[in-house]
């Protein structure tokens, strides 16, 4: 499906400065099917492989008519001629409208009921980048899938035992590596499990609707076990929710209008207990319920 990407630049003139990529400063973007991959710039009838940073302007759109859900981004600024550029960014993939958000840019403008612009459109954008945190943060979970499309590698600490608990959710494993002691974060000996000698808890068919599991299990006839271990297991995977939850995403929306109008001038009324977490205070008392019912549910 062809991808259509939401950039932003925090701060355009600096960008466009003679002392930095001067004013015809563009940004590059890239794609890869992988996310350690080729790089190249992006081609087709209608791609942006470069976007014009203007004056004043934070919010920009690029189009990739060959993108997939599973294809990598990468950004970065140059100068005209190429002889100034900055880093690239770490890769990124835009999957659906949400774009690796909690809720998307879209929905925020429908609930405002307005058409915003460039630069409202920069803000609300950060807006979303803070809620996604706060309420991933609050509840414990992975609302956002990790990765957007395909697998990616996850180390975790270990006890001993058969069971790895993951409560911020786990969708598939392709690899279960095991270490017997203490790990680095890279490299490191690990022994590859089994397929046949784990399984994801609950089984799919026990869990609420749209749930992903929370633990992994080896069976009692494998004859291995998690160690005490820094690093003890090494897991490929799709890790987190498969979509954002309709309910925390309404959470979210909401979330972030208030914090809009409030930008703007606007009342932000805390309508339920708001606690010491920076989030609460931007909640209604049934948006609170919402994401404790999220954070307190046990799965067993």
């Amino acid at each position: 499906m062809p991808n259509v990407l939401k950039l932003t630049v925090e701060n355009p003139d600096e960008i466009r400065n003679a002392g930095a990529y001067d004013t015809a400063a563009l940004m590059r973007v890239q794609s890869s099917a992988t996310e350690t991959g080729a790089f190249a710039d992006l081609t087709g009838t209608g791609s942006t492989p470069t976007v014009l940073v203007l004056a004043a302007t934070r919010s920009y759109t690029a189009y990739d008519p060959a993108g997939t859900v599973s294809t990598w981004y990468r950004t970065r600024y140059e100068n005209a001629g190429g002889t100034r550029v900055s880093d690239w960014t770490a890769a990124f993939q835009t999957g659906d409208e949400q774009a690796g958000l909690i809720c998307s840019l879209y929905d925020v403008q429908q609930e405002l009921g307005e058409t915003t612009n460039a630069n409202q459109d920069e803000r609300i954008l950060e807006y979303i980048r803070q809620v996604t945190t706060a309420i991933e943060g609050y509840c414990g979970r992975w609302f956002v899938p990790r990765p957007l499309s395909g697998t990616t590698t996850y180390r975790f600490t270990t006890g001993w035992g058969s069971t790895l608990r993951i409560p911020k959710g786990i969708r598939s494993i392709t690899t279960l590596n095991i270490a017997t002691q203490d790990q680095p974060a890279t490299g490191g000996t690990y022994i590859a499990a089994a397929a046949s000698d784990f399984y994801l808890d609950k089984p799919e068919a026990e869990r609420d609707v749209g749930w992903p599991a929370t633990k992994v299990q080896l069976l009692s006839t494998a004859g291995s076990r998690f160690y005490p271990a820094l690093n003890g297991a090494e897991i490929v995977g799709a890790f987190g929710w498969a979509a954002v939850p309709p309910d925390i995403q309404g959470v979210a929306i909401r979330a972030v209008v208030r914090r809009y109008v409030g930008g703007k001038g606007g009342a932000v009324v805390a309508l339920g207990p708001t606690g010491t977490e920076f989030l609460l205070p931007d909640l209604s008392g049934s948006d609170r319920k919402t994401l404790d019912w999220y954070r307190a549910l046990v799965v067993a």
